[in-house]
């Protein structure tokens, strides 16, 4: 039986290790994307998303284009500046609580896990409003990462 439970040991620190490396590469971006577009704070943010969105949602005759204006054109540069704050403010405790767990360290578990818990909460309400797909799948991987650390957090105080 000891050889089983050693192999099942070894899957779930692996799994551990690259949730928390996962973790750390979407925390990194996060905070390349807060500085992208702190390079655009006092820009409007409709011009912001048109620069980052032009080719997207370019439907030939312009009229999106002009509807989304009349919405957009209400938001100041602060929204820009609140975003890219956003970013690099989540981005670096994603990686700061990604390198914490990975060292160890019991009080990053309970605070990972709140705060994606809180943050699985925020994109439920948002999934029920959008019905994304792309967002359905962000909260299974959430949640697969919630079980993840408190997996590994239940065998590390086991160990003391």
């Amino acid at each position: 039986m000891e050889p089983a439970r050693h192999v099942t040991s070894d899957w779930y620190d692996t799994l551990f290790r690259i949730g928390m490396w996962w973790r750390i590469a979407y925390g990194s971006l996060r905070v390349v994307l807060g500085c992208v577009l702190l390079r655009w704070v006092g820009m409007q943010f409709s011009d912001v998303f048109y620069q980052l969105m032009r080719h997207e949602i370019d439907d030939g005759d312009g009229r999106f284009i002009q509807n989304l204006n009349a919405f957009l054109i209400h938001h100041s540069y602060t929204v820009t500046y609140f975003l890219a704050v956003h970013f690099m403010f989540w981005g670096v405790i994603d990686i700061v609580l990604s390198v914490s767990l990975l060292r160890d360290k019991l009080w990053a578990f309970s605070v990972s896990v709140y705060l994606i818990s809180v943050f699985i909460a925020y994109e439920l309400y948002r999934v029920a409003h959008t019905h994304s797909l792309i967002l359905a799948t962000v909260i299974a991987v959430d949640c697969v990462l919630v079980w993840i650390i408190r997996v590994e957090e239940r065998r590390r105080l086991n160990r003391l």
